[in-house]
């Protein structure tokens, strides 16, 4: 059986993927990375991938050989592609989605991947990515859309990937993660993308939404505070604006 390839990045969706994945489904995983060595981040990931493949080498030694080396390559090897550029550019200006889903495309159109595993959680807010994302593309097939043009547009980017992750919420992934003795191995997780003193900045979108998701535990309290008195700042900006 060919192994699952799945997008690590060492954050908690994709490590909750990877147990998923060996733990339960006793399957073997090919995981993936990609270098963007602008990444402020860069250094805090690469780190928890090699805790988090050490700690569950100590805690399930037998499922941590169905993990394959990482495959790394690097973001400006990757060869540029217009059709996927374009569909992210109109995709993005529906809905504020991240740049990275560009070159994971273009990852995928190189080597000729399908079914690449992509992590990503629930997210119902009436206007996020998540909710356009299932209402529109990820729950239905191409006969059953309501707008076609949009269909087609999120499909020139995300149609080399599954999602196998999207049904659960944060605190449902939280809650398995509970029950089946994870929480060791995620607590070495990576999320934030502009560490302070090697600590999450509490001000990063991934900082924002992990808090949100009622994880804030993991932020630091002063750091934490200060990404409340940002959103904060900006909620009162938008309203003199």
């Amino acid at each position: 059986m060919e192994p699952i390839l799945l997008l690590w990045t060492s954050g908690w969706d994709s490590t909750f993927r990877l147990l998923q994945i060996i733990l339960i489904e006793k399957k073997t995983v090919q995981p993936i990375y990609i270098i963007d060595r602008k990444r402020k981040s860069l250094q805090h990931e690469l780190k928890a991938l090699e805790n988090i493949q050490a700690k569950i080498k100590e805690q399930f030694p037998t499922n941590a050989a169905l993990i394959l080396p990482i495959r790394f390559e690097e973001k400006d090897s990757l060869v540029k592609n217009d059709e996927i550029l374009t569909g992210y550019n109109k995709f993005n200006s529906k809905v504020k989605i991240g740049s990275q889903y560009i070159w994971l495309a273009e990852f995928c159109k190189m080597y000729d991947l399908k079914d690449v595993e992509m992590s990503f959680d629930k997210d119902s807010s009436l206007n996020s990515f998540g909710n356009i994302f299932e209402k529109n593309y990820s729950t239905i097939s191409r006969s059953e859309a309501t707008d076609l043009e949009l269909y087609d547009t999120i499909d020139t980017v995300f149609k080399y990937f599954k999602f196998p992750i999207f049904h659960l919420s944060k605190s449902e992934t939280l809650q398995i993660v509970k029950e089946n003795n994870w929480y060791e191995i995620m607590k070495l997780t990576w999320f934030c993308h502009n560490p302070k003193k090697n600590q999450p900045c509490g001000k990063c979108n991934p900082c924002k939404n992990t808090s949100k998701d009622g994880l804030g535990f993991r932020i630091p309290l002063i750091n934490r505070m200060k990404g409340h008195i940002k959103i904060l700042k900006n909620r009162i900006k938008s309203i003199f604006n």
